[in-house]
């Protein structure tokens, strides 16, 4: 059978590998399927014309396509044109948003034939074991399709030993040059890519579907076969990697154990990674330094108590205040993320947060207005409201759309432009410039950064509104 499995058409300036495809992919060599072709089309920003064209050219068998909630209407209308123009291939549908509007999507949709909920490495090769020998796909775990008139299938499940999951074949995705950036600021130079070293989230955060889609269980992979993996990255000449755990730093032990090794082979690389407030004490952050792991981004989306108990989100602001303090001592460079937004939230909570990002001075912020996506707490408590429209589950939706509470889109819009100008006031002064000292001399990511981004027009425009804004 002939496989092609892509990313949904659009347009992007996050040039981040198709991991979970690759993953599939190599699993899929592993049983014997080497016709499997991965594109990625949203890297490319490809339309969905080009991509129709693509795959009309190659005529799988076989169509994998993954989503999420915000590229959903861009995957479905373009494997409607697949269908049309090849409608002997059999469409599979992946990813976030089909694992949590499978019923849906077969409903409303009926050239898709099959979903995969959630982890597909084991489901995609036994779909297609299947579909060789006629059967249908009733014992695939996280299948749906339709029998016998009616969605049928199977819940997803999770996969326990990653271990035993082949490394993802990165040349697979031919010359197109990936890297990190963020709000148009190159974070990466050099040969890039992503890894994953554990799967899964223990917390329940109201705005995340990362605990629904992994059952709330995190597994990880040993360190042993997760250095492996990094060894041979380096031997391919990759210098740039990000962790895209969601809880990297959740078993210390670990990722010291990882850390150990990393020294020990002479991998001398740049780590990126993700870690929670709560679980980043300086000593490991120092190990991790040591080691190689120059950035890190931490969740700490509000200094408001309240805020966080809505978001469910188990941390502090004071936890927030020594993390980001000890990263930088351990000579990171930090980005911490906030939302605005929440229905519990007073434009004076927003002020807080404003507030406390100045006072805070990461290097970098990610502020988000917040998003209600298919999949999260927040989602469910609209529909059980009955606030939420029959076709509402297609598209990402912000807050304001439902639930105002004072807030509406200019406002929030208009207090996202003041954080972001806090974060650029908050450098200015003497104790900016002592840590922009300090991490210059201590972070090679962060000098090239820098220097990387001397002429960047959007570098300069932000820090020329920040300052700005602290003169009016």
């Amino acid at each position: 059978m002939r496989i092609l499995l892509s990313t949904p058409p659009g347009k992007t300036t996050e040039l981040w590998p198709p991991l979970g495809l690759l993953y599939i992919a190599s699993a899929l060599r592993a049983r014997g399927r080497n016709d499997v072709q991965v594109l990625d089309a949203f890297c490319r920003n490809l339309s969905a014309e080009d991509l129709v064209a693509h795959v009309v050219r190659a005529r799988p068998d076989v169509f994998g396509i993954n989503c999420s909630t915000h590229t959903f209407l861009s995957a479905i209308g373009a494997v409607e044109k697949i269908h049309d123009a090849l409608p002997e291939t059999a469409l599979v549908m992946g990813g976030y948003h089909s694992t949590f509007a499978a019923d849906k999507i077969l409903r409303d949709y009926p050239f898709v034939d099959y979903v995969i909920k959630g982890e597909a490495e084991r489901a995609f090769p036994d779909l297609l074991d299947r579909l060789e020998a006629g059967k249908e796909p009733s014992d695939v775990e996280g299948i749906s399709y339709r029998g016998n008139g009616a969605v049928a299938g199977c819940p997803l499940a999770v996969i326990r030993d990653l271990d035993g999951l082949p490394f993802p074949d990165r040349t697979m995705l031919g010359d197109l040059k990936y890297g990190y950036f963020h709000q148009n600021i190159r974070l990466t130079f050099g040969k890039f890519t992503t890894i994953v070293t554990s799967r899964g989230c223990p917390f329940a955060c109201t705005y995340c579907s990362c605990a629904a889609f992994s059952q709330r269980r995190w597994r990880a992979r040993s360190a042993s076969n997760v250095v492996d993996e990094l060894e041979g990255l380096h031997q391919d000449g990759y210098e740039n990697v990000v962790f895209v755990d969601d809880n990297f730093t959740l078993k210390k032990s670990r990722v010291t154990e990882i850390c150990e090794q990393i020294r020990e082979r002479k991998i001398h690389m740049r780590f990126y990674c993700e870690g929670r407030v709560d679980n980043a004490p300086y000593e490991l952050l120092r190990t991790m330094k040591r080691a190689g792991f120059e950035v890190i981004y931490l969740g700490v989306e509000s200094p408001s108590r309240h805020v966080l108990e809505y978001y469910r989100k188990e941390i502090t602001a004071p936890e927030a205040e020594q993390a980001v303090a000890d990263a930088k001592r351990a000579g990171m460079i930090v980005v911490t993320s906030f939302i605005i937004g929440a229905p519990v939230e007073a434009p004076a909570d927003i002020q807080r947060t404003i507030d406390f990002i100045r006072t805070l001075r990461p290097h970098a912020v990610q502020v988000n207005i917040l998003d209600c996506l298919i999949g999260t707490p927040i989602w469910d408590d609209l529909v059980r409201d009955g606030i939420v429209g029959a076709d509402d589950w297609k598209r990402n939706h912000r807050i304001w759309e439902y639930r105002e509470n004072g807030l509406t889109q200019a406002t929030l819009g208009k207090l996202s432009e003041e954080a972001y100008a806090a974060h650029i006031q908050g450098w200015k002064g003497a104790g900016g410039l002592k840590d922009f000292v300090r991490m210059m001399g201590v972070n090679r990511t962060g000098r090239k950064v820098v220097l990387g981004n001397l002429f960047n027009p959007d570098v300069r425009r932000r820090i020329s509104e920040g300052f700005q804004a602290a003169t009016t």
